[in-house]
């Protein structure tokens, strides 16, 4: 027997990326590699789970404004520590309230340069770390929500999400009732609001933990990746069937016909394998 292919990435003894092939492997009896990474603080590891989500191919635009949003917080917080500074030492020129343009200024470097590196702006970065915490907010009171949302499924926009996070619990359990727990099922959020028993009563986010459990992301969750993977598929069905409906394929040059078809021909054995995996599991 081969092993996994890939190492399971580790820090701290907790699993920051392969909880999928760790379920798979000792379900198998499978044997693994293990690679130990080192990071400074919780926050660092965190920043470095959303790069490495961001890296994939195959998560809705939703998932990549969320991990942005808080791969962004989680760099703040882990350079703010960056000279060993934390809750128990803290920094005595924040503190004392004469580091907080400092601070303010290295966040906005902070956002410039993962703006730089997702294609956006600084700007479009604060906004998205806004939309994490409303995010984080929403799965304390009402987590069967989320996956709806992340998926694209759900339609609502950036400030609507803000006012989900403002609702009274009980509000926003009943809002998540009526669009019910299939996460493949389209619904908006105007149409969800209606017939609600009132206009929801604004308050203030509850606030996140300044330590976000690095399970949030998730850890030893077998699920996961699978979910993830499963959530994506309906939009390239509805991709595929948006080019075949308004692309003039008669009309496109031989090297884009032949890059089209061999994406497809590669994305076609993907499916097999994964197939053949899941019928070898049944």
């Amino acid at each position: 027997m081969e092993g996994c292919r890939e190492d399971l990435i580790v820090w701290n003894e907790t699993i920051v990326d392969g909880h999928n092939r760790y379920e798979i492997c000792n379900k198998m009896h499978i044997p693994y590699g293990i690679k130990e990474l080192d990071f400074p603080d919780r926050d660092a590891a965190i920043a470095w789970i959303c790069a490495n989500q961001l890296g994939r191919r195959n998560i809705s635009e939703e998932t990549k404004k969320y991990l942005i949003g808080k791969q962004y917080e989680a760099e703040k917080k882990s350079r703010r520590n960056g000279n060993g500074y934390n809750q128990y030492r803290p920094n005595p020129h924040i503190a004392a309230g004469r580091g907080r343009p400092i601070d303010e200024e290295s966040g906005r470097r902070t956002a410039a340069r993962l703006g730089k590196e997702h294609h956006v702006s600084g700007a479009t970065v604060q906004k998205y770390a806004k939309y994490s915490a409303a995010l984080d907010a929403i799965a304390q009171v009402a987590p069967e929500l989320v996956p709806h949302i992340l998926s694209g499924t759900y339609k609502i926009s950036f400030e609507n999400i803000i006012a989900l996070a403002e609702m009274e619990p009980e509000e926003l359990k009943e809002l998540s009732r009526k669009i019910g727990k299939n996460p493949y099922a389209f619904a908006r959020y105007s149409e969800s609001r209606r017939n609600l028993h009132s206009e929801p009563a604004v308050k203030s986010i509850a606030p996140v933990s300044e330590q976000p459990a690095i399970k949030t992301m998730p850890a030893y969750d077998p699920d996961a990746e699978v979910a993830g993977l499963t959530l994506t598929i309906p939009s390239w069905m509805s991709s595929i069937d948006r080019t075949k409906t308004t692309a003039r394929l008669e009309e496109i040059s031989p090297a884009a016909k032949q890059n089209l078809l061999t994406a497809l021909t590669e994305l076609e054995g993907k499916i097999r394998e994964m197939l053949h995996a899941i019928e070898g599991e049944s």
